[in-house]
């Protein structure tokens, strides 16, 4: 098995999609390299690599466009014919295993937010994560959290922060 490992920024979001009854998700990371050469040209590579996961992963939801995103998984080379210019290509696709944010250009989820009903600080990792709001059984289960612009976020029981939309 050959094992990757790659960073890169999403290019769009992710996309959930269902194939003879099975579900997974697909999205697509880039990554640019940028050199300057001897006679002080600047040059840049962009590499896209088309990534593949089973199932739907917890993080589905904050694959979005510019997210930079950290992938680890099993690489499979494909060559194929370019209907536009007839020409042999090839591309690279992850089985991904594993997934993490990195963060990004567009975070959706500050990293400070204020809880609505103690007024406390709540700190959010890069992940989406609030671990001291994490909550067992006999507690609420949704907690609305507010950013310095009063923008209100949901925080689950499990302390997992998205962006409030009223129908949840």
């Amino acid at each position: 098995m050959l094992q990757t490992t790659c960073i890169g920024y999403l290019g769009a979001d992710a996309e959930a999609k269902n194939e003879n009854g099975k579900e997974f998700v697909a999205f697509r990371i880039a990554n640019t390299d940028k050199w300057t050469d001897d006679a002080g040209n600047i040059h840049e590579e962009t590499t896209w690599v088309d990534c593949i996961m089973n199932g739907r992963p917890a993080v589905f939801e904050y694959l979005k466009r510019g997210t930079q995103v950290f992938v680890t998984g099993s690489t499979r080379l494909r060559v194929y014919s370019s209907a536009k210019d007839r020409c042999m290509k090839a591309g690279l696709t992850i089985s991904v295993r594993n997934v993490e944010l990195l963060g990004g250009k567009s975070d959706q989820v500050p990293s400070q937010l204020i809880d609505t009903q103690t007024g406390a600080m709540v700190a959010v990792d890069k992940w989406f994560h609030a671990a001291q709001m994490v909550r067992d059984e006999s507690e609420p289960e949704d907690v609305i959290l507010l950013s310095k612009n009063n923008v209100q976020f949901h925080c689950s029981r499990g302390g997992w922060v998205t962006p409030f939309a009223p129908n949840e």
